[in-house]
Formats: structure tokens, sequence, C-alpha cells
């Protein structure tokens, strides 16, 4: 790929806060396209004439594909992705199809979305699996809902078992994605939160906050799994999460953000965090915020998925496949 397109690409992709996106990424995407194939010599063997007769109108995709993720996702920075890939099949959809997704269209790739990112999908065999998958795509193109042969599972009890956090975790970044999507606000003056691609490299990042602080749980004996969990965790703001809020007890910190923002229930909200009065915060509860806060995550990732016969088949395998996950992105 010519460093002059790449440049363009970037300085393109840049104020939107996707310039994270890697050569390798568009280059599936053009072979996708010209070969319905990116494997590795596959791209090496590409035509230079078709890939520059190609090239405008698969960027044009590939930015139409990071607008949508913006605007229908509200997947703010490419960070949060929960796999860069997924900007290939949708590239390839935009490809073909110009104009906005209808609405059959938008709930099928929503579903496909959801069932790549929950699913460890692309955390190996990716090349194999995106040729696997623009055929699933094709299918959305003209209007048919596709039959999936891997499972998800969006129960509560999934959620408080997989859940433990790892910035890098594709299963982490597409919760994440979920807490972004609400646009989350911060605690002390209901602003929305800024979230930097910047900010978003490790798990101790400055938008990532642990509601019941690490500290404070670590002082009523609870283990490093519940402590360090995504149910556990908030997009907020650097200045509350390390100089404000530090170590107190939720009871503590929220009584005197009270003061400040009269607002405050509403801003929770954003959070994922419907009542305070009764989410065990004011006792400092944590055993009852993590179950309530399980309990609306696994609705709102059900309301985003289309559930298949496989999910009720598959479920037992999927554990493995989070764990073996787990193993390899620490």
């Amino acid at each position: 790929m010519e460093n002059k397109r790449k440049q363009e690409l970037i300085e393109r992709l840049t104020p939107l806060d996707y310039e994270t996106i890697s050569e390798s990424i568009v280059l599936q995407v053009i072979s996708m396209i010209l070969e319905k194939s990116c494997k590795r010599q596959v791209i090496l063997k590409l035509n230079k004439q078709d890939f520059i007769h190609t090239w405008e109108k698969a960027r044009d995709s590939i930015e139409q594909t990071v607008e949508y993720f913006r605007n229908c996702y509200r997947i703010p920075v490419s960070k949060l992705l929960p796999y860069n890939a997924l900007i290939v099949p949708f590239a390839y959809f935009f490809y073909y199809h110009k104009d906005k997704p209808n609405g059959e269209q938008q709930k099928y790739l929503q579903d496909f979305f959801w069932r790549c990112s929950l699913s460890g999908r692309y955390s190996k065999s990716t090349e194999s699996n995106l040729a696997q998958d623009i055929k699933k795509i094709e299918q959305i193109l003209n209007n048919k809902l596709p039959n999936y042969e891997w499972s998800i599972d969006t129960s509560e009890e999934f959620i408080k078992k997989n859940g433990w956090f790892a910035a890098n975790r594709s299963y982490i970044k597409a919760i994440l994605c979920l807490y972004a999507y609400q646009q989350p606000k911060s605690f002390n003056d209901n602003a929305i939160v800024n979230i930097h691609n910047n900010w978003l490299k490790q798990a101790n990042s400055k938008n990532y906050h642990h509601f019941f602080p690490k500290a404070y749980l670590k002082k009523q004996n609870y283990d490093d799994f519940l402590i360090n969990h995504i149910l556990n965790i908030t997009i907020v703001d650097d200045f509350l999460n390390k100089r404000v809020i530090k170590a107190q007890s939720p009871h503590d910190y929220m009584k005197e953000f009270k003061k400040e923002n009269n607002q405050l229930k509403t801003t929770m909200k954003t959070h994922l965090i419907d009542d305070i009065d009764n989410f065990g915060i004011l006792e400092n509860d944590y055993n009852k915020f993590f179950d309530e806060r399980a309990k609306i995550v696994s609705n709102e990732l059900s309301k985003r998925t289309i559930k298949q016969e496989i999910d009720r088949k598959g479920q037992s395998n999927l554990v493995d496949d989070y764990e073996e996950e787990l193993t390899t992105t620490e």
C-alpha cells in the first residue's frame, strides 16, 4: 500500500479518533472486495491496477463504516473496538450498499457486530473467519438473517463468570462499547465524559474507574476477580478517578457528588446504574451492586442480539473459549 494513500486515510480518520486502524485492515478490505479472501498470499498477489481502480470506493466504504460505528453504535474511538477486523465485513457491506442500511439490515448488522464481539470470533483464524463472514454479509445485503455456526451467551451468570477486566480482551471491549453507547456523564457536573484513544491502552487507564474502589474492596476481603470485574468498571474523567474518588467508599463519594450534581440519578443511568437508592451503593453492598448491574448489562446485550437455536445448544462450549482468550491476552 502506497505511503501516500495510507497517510491520506489516516489524516481522514484522525478527526474521527479512528487513526489506529492499521494498514493490514485496509489491505484486507480491498482484498476481500477483489478476491473474496484476505489471506496474506492473496494480498501479495493483488493486481496493482485493480487496487488503484478500487481504492477510492474502498476508502469511502471504510470511512462510512467508521461513521456507522460512531453514530449507530456510539463507539467514539477505535481503541474500543473489540476487533479492528470488524472494519472488514462492514466496509464490504458499505462498498456494495452506499445508502444507510434499511430497518432489517440494521438489525442483522447489529446482531452480527455483537455476535462477533462477544464470541471471540476474530481471536484466532481471523482470515478464514473473515472469508466465511463475508458470506453472512452478502445475506444481510439481501435482507436475510444469517444462520451462525458459533454461539453467544448474554446471561447474567455468563457475564459474572467471564468478566475479568483486561482492557485488551474482546469480550471486555464489547461491554465497554455498551458502556460508551450510553454516553456516560461525569458524576460531579453531568458533562459528557471525554473518551480518548490515548487513555484506553491498559486496565489502569485514565477513563476506567472501579466504582467500588480496589483499595476499599481489598479491605473488605474481596478477591481480585470480583474486584477487577467489568461489572465494577465505569467510564469517568481522569479528574474524578484519580483525584476526587480515590479509595473512598461509594456511599461517601456519592454523598459528595449529590451536593454538586442535582441530576445525579440521571447521570448514573448513563453508567447503567439505574437506581442509586436500590443498587447497594448507599449501604456499600458490593454483592447487591454486582448482581443489579449484571441484570442491566445482560438486558442491554440481549436487546442487541437475535437469539438462534445454536445459542441454546452451544453455551457450555463458550467458557473454555473465553478462558483461552483470557490466558492469551493477559
